[in-house]
C-alpha cells in the first residue's frame, strides 16, 4: 500500500500538468475547426476535475503520519478520480469524434494515445488502475469507428491497436515498479539494521560548518569524514561502500540561457531529490559546481538498481514557469575496498570514472572504475589538445550524404557531416563532437562547418548544379548571441541563396528559454533559411513549442526505422500523421533496406536518407562533370 500510493501521488503533479496542457491544446485545435461551445464545456469539466485532483494531492501531502497516508480509502479515492478523468477522455473521443473529419480525428486519436501512454509510468504501481485508464481512454473510440465502418474505419483499428500495445506496455511497467518497490523495502530494512552509533553520530555532527550553503547537503570536508567512518561499518556488515559521483550534463546551458538564479534553483531541486534517495547511513554532498557525490553502504547486487533510481530521479523534468528543464547525468562509481581504502583517492577514482562515459556523452549512463578508465582519460586529454589545432592543420573535412525523394529524385539535397582524421586515423564524430562541446571549441568548429558549407553551395551555383545542404548545429552554438548575425554574414559574403542552406537542430535546444528559441527561429525563417528538427522523438520537447517554431522538416530517428519489423509501425504512423497534419515535411534517417523504403513510401514518407541509397560521399563526388 505504501509503495503503491507513493508512486501514484509522487507522479500526480506532473500528470495533472501534462493532462491540463493536452486538454487545452486539443480543445483549442478542435475549437478552431467547429467553434462549438461543447468544446469549452468539456474543457471546463476536465479542468475542474484536474483541480479537484490537485486538491486531493494537497490533502495527501498534508497528512503527517504513515497511518493517515496509507489507507485503503485513500487509494479508492485516487482510483475514483483517475477513472473519472479517463471517462472524460473517453467522452472527448466519442463526443467530438462522431461527425469529425479526418484531420480532427487525427488530433483526437493522437491526444488520446498520448494521454494513455503518459499514464503508463504515472500509474505504474497499480496494474488494474492503469489498464482500466488506457482501456477507457481508447477502446470506446476504437470500437465506435470500427462499428461505423466506412473510410474512417482505420481510426477504429488504430484505437484498438493502441489499446493493446499500451496495455501490454503498462503490464511491463507495473512489473518493473513492483520489483523496484520490493527492492527499496529490502534496502531500507538493511539500512535500518546498520550500526546505530554511526546513525547517531551523523545526526549530532550536522552543524552549520558541515553544510554546503546552497543545497543544504554536506560539504566536502564533512563528507570525507563520515565516509571514512562508513568504511568500517561497511566492512563489519560485509557491504561495499560505493562512492557515486554525479555530473549533471547541460547545467551550463541553463546558467547561460536562463541565468544563474534559475541554475541555482535547479541545483536545489536536484539536491532535494538526491536527499530523498540517500537514507541514513548513506550520505550526499555537493562536490562542485554541477557535481554531487553519494556515499552508500550497499551490496554489489543492489548497486545497479540504486543508480538506476538516481538516474530516473534526475531525468524527471523540473518545471519553472513556462520552462520544462530536463538534464541527464554522467555517473562514475568507485568501490571500497575493491579499488582502495583511502576515501580521498576513491573519490578521485569515481571522478575519473566519469570519463568512461565518453561514448555515452549527453546520454544517461554510469561507469564503475576499472583499469581502462585511466587510458580513456589520457586519450580524451590528448584529443582535446589536438582538436584545438584541427582546423589550422586541415585535419577536418566535410562529407555529404544524399537525402533522396522517393520514387523520383531530381534534387541535389545533402546532409553535411563532419569528419576528423588524426595522424591518418579517423576519430568517430560521437567521440570528438562531445569533446568540442565540453571544451568550448564547438562554436569555432561550428562556424568553420557553416563557412565550408556556404563555399560548397557557392561553387555548386557557379557550376550550374545548385546544391541544397542541411547543416547540423549544436545546441550550444545555437544559443550564442552571435549565431544568427554570423549566419547572415556568411550568406552575404558568399553571395548564395538562403533557400539552399538548411539548419538542423536537435530537441536538446528546448532547454533554451522558449521566447529566445522562437525569436531565433523566426529570424532564420525570415532570412529564408529552412529549419528541421533532427532525431525527432528521441528527446524531450513540447509539441506546442515545435508548432510555434514553424519548422519545415522533421527527421525521424534511425531508431524508429530499425523497429519497423518489430512493432514500430504504430509509432511511425502516428509521427507521419501528426507531421503531415501540421504541414511538416518528413525525412526518414537510417534507411538500409528496400523493404523499409516500400513501407515508408506507403505511409507517405518520401524523403529518405541512409546506406540503402548512399554512404556519405566526399566533396569531389558532388561535381562529377566539373573540375575546380
Amino acid at each position: 500500500m505504501q509503495g503503491t500510493l507513493d508512486v501514484l501521488y509522487n507522479n500526480l503533479k506532473t500528470g495533472l500538468i501534462g493532462t491540463g496542457v493536452a486538454a487545452t491544446a486539443a480543445s483549442l485545435l478542435l475549437f478552431q475547426h467547429n467553434h462549438h461551445t461543447s468544446v469549452g464545456i468539456w474543457w471546463l469539466l476536465m479542468i475542474s476535475l484536474l483541480l479537484w485532483r490537485g486538491y486531493d494531492l494537497r490533502c495527501w501531502n498534508s497528512l503527517k503520519t504513515k497511518r493517515e497516508k496509507y489507507q485503503p480509502k485513500i487509494l479508492q479515492r485516487f482510483a475514483a478520480l483517475a477513472v473519472a478523468t479517463a471517462l472524460l477522455w473517453s467522452l472527448f473521443g466519442l463526443w467530438f469524434g462522431i461527425g469529425a473529419d479526418s484531420e480532427q480525428l487525427i488530433v483526437i486519436l493522437a491526444t488520446l494515445a498520448a494521454i494513455a501512454a503518459g499514464v503508463t509510468n504515472a500509474l505504474s504501481s497499480n496494474k488494474a488502475l492503469i489498464i482500466s485508464y488506457i482501456v477507457l481512454c481508447l477502446l470506446p473510440f476504437g470500437l465506435w469507428f470500427l462499428w461505423q465502418g466506412g473510410e474512417q474505419i482505420i481510426f477504429g483499428y488504430l484505437g484498438i491497436i493502441f489499446t493493446g500495445l499500451l496495455s501490454f506496455s503498462a503490464r511491463n511497467s507495473y512489473l518493473f515498479t513492483l520489483e523496484s518497490i520490493r527492492l527499496r523495502r529490502e534496502h531500507e530494512h538493511l539500512l535500518a539494521n546498520l550500526e546505530t552509533e554511526v546513525l547517531l553520530r551523523t545526526k549530532e555532527l550536522s552543524y552549520l560548518s558541515d553544510i554546503e550553503s546552497l543545497t543544504g547537503l554536506y560539504n566536502r570536508r564533512r563528507f570525507i569524514e563520515i565516509a571514512s567512518e562508513l568504511t568500517e561499518v561497511s566492512r563489519r556488515n560485509e557491504l561495499k561502500l560505493a562512492l557515486v559521483m554525479i555530473d549533471l550534463v547541460g547545467l551550463k546551458s541553463i546558467n547561460d540561457g536562463l541565468g544563474h538564479e534559475i541554475g541555482d534553483q535547479y541545483l536545489r531541486e536536484m539536491a532535494d531529490r538526491l536527499r530523498t534517495l540517500t537514507h541514513e547511513p548513506a550520505i550526499c554532498c555537493r562536490w562542485g559546481g554541477d557535481e554531487f557525490l553519494i556515499g552508500i553502504p550497499i551490496t554489489a547486487e543492489a548497486l545497479h538498481d540504486f543508480i538506476e533510481t538516481v538516474q530516473q530521479s534526475i531525468s524527471q523534468p523540473f518545471r519553472l514557469q513556462e520552462n520544462a528543464l530536463k538534464l541527464s547525468a554522467n555517473i562514475g562509481v568507485s568501490l571500497y575496498p575493491d579499488h582502495g581504502h583511502d576515501i580521498s583517492n576513491l573519490i578521485n577514482l569515481a571522478d575519473l570514472a566519469l570519463y568512461g562515459n565518453i561514448e555515452k556523452a549527453n546520454k544517461q549512463g554510469f561507469t564503475i572504475y576499472d583499469e581502462q578508465i585511466a587510458g580513456k582519460y589520457r586519450r580524451k586529454s590528448m584529443l582535446r589538445t589536438r582538436l584545438e589545432q584541427a582546423i589550422s592543420r586541415q585535419e577536418l573535412r566535410l562529407v555529404f550524404q544524399p537525402i533522396v525523394r522517393v520514387p523520383v529524385d531530381n534534387s541535389r539535397y545533402y546532409e553535411v557531416l563532419l569528419r576528423w582524421t588524426l595522424d591518418g586515423v579517423p576519430v568517430p564524430p560521437d567521440e570528438f563532437i562531445p569533446l568540442a562541446e565540453q571544451s568550448g571549441l564547438i562554436n569555432s568548429i561550428g562556424y568553420w562547418v557553416l563557412d565550408q558549407a556556404c563555399q560548397v553551395i557557392r561553387h555548386s551555383c557557379q557550376c550550374g548544379q545548385p546544391l541544397m545542404l542541411a547543416v547540423n548545429v549544436s545546441a550550444l552554438q545555437f544559443q550564442q548571441d552571435e549565431f544568427v548575425p554570423d549566419l547572415h554574414e556568411l550568406l552575404e559574403r558568399h553571395q548564395i541563396p538562403a533557400a539552399l542552406l538548411q539548419i538542423e537542430i536537435t530537441e536538446s535546444v528546448f532547454t533554451v528559454d522558449k521566447n529566445i528559441l522562437i525569436d531565433k527561429t523566426n529570424q532564420l525563417r525570415d532570412a529564408g533559411i529552412a529549419i528541421s528538427i533532427d532525431d525527432f522523438g528521441t528527446g524531450y520537447s513540447s509539441l506546442s513549442v515545435i508548432n510555434e517554431l514553424h519548422v519545415n522538416k522533421v527527421k525521424i530517428d534511425k531508431a524508429f526505422i530499425d523497429k519497423i519489423g518489430q512493432g514500430g509501425m504504430p509509432v511511425l504512423h502516428a509521427i507521419a500523421s501528426m507531421s503531415q497534419s501540421m504541414g511538416w515535411e518528413i525525412v526518414a534517417e537510417g534507411v538500409e533496406t528496400a523493404e523499409q523504403v516500400q513501407i515508408l513510401t506507403a505511409i507517405n514518407i518520401h524523403y529518405m536518407q541512409g546506406y540503402y541509397f548512399s554512404k556519405p560521399v566526399e566533396y569531389s563526388s558532388l561535381f562529377p562533370f566539373t573540375h575546380e
